[in-house]
């Protein structure tokens, strides 16, 4: 089971999905968790299955993730 992370608010609002091998599937997610229009969730399919592999969170947005996690981190895309 893949461990749960905090984030600054249990809204989710992806900013930025991206297909960056243009296979027509999504595998970066770039969400705002708190609603006011930062990024602070950035997951990523580094595999390619279509499931997030890594999970990094920014709770304070300095720009550096305060937590990292193998999966979902509890927090799976839409």
């Amino acid at each position: 089971m893949s461990e749960t992370v905090e984030t600054r608010g249990d809204d989710r609002r992806d900013l930025i999905v991206g297909d960056t091998n243009q296979d027509g599937k999504a595998d970066v997610w770039v969400s705002d968790t708190d609603g006011d229009g930062k990024a602070d969730l950035f997951q990523f399919d580094t595999d390619l299955d279509g499931k997030v592999d890594i999970t990094l969170v920014d709770l304070d947005q300095d720009g550096t993730p305060e937590t990292t996690v193998d999966g979902d981190g509890g927090h799976a895309p839409a």
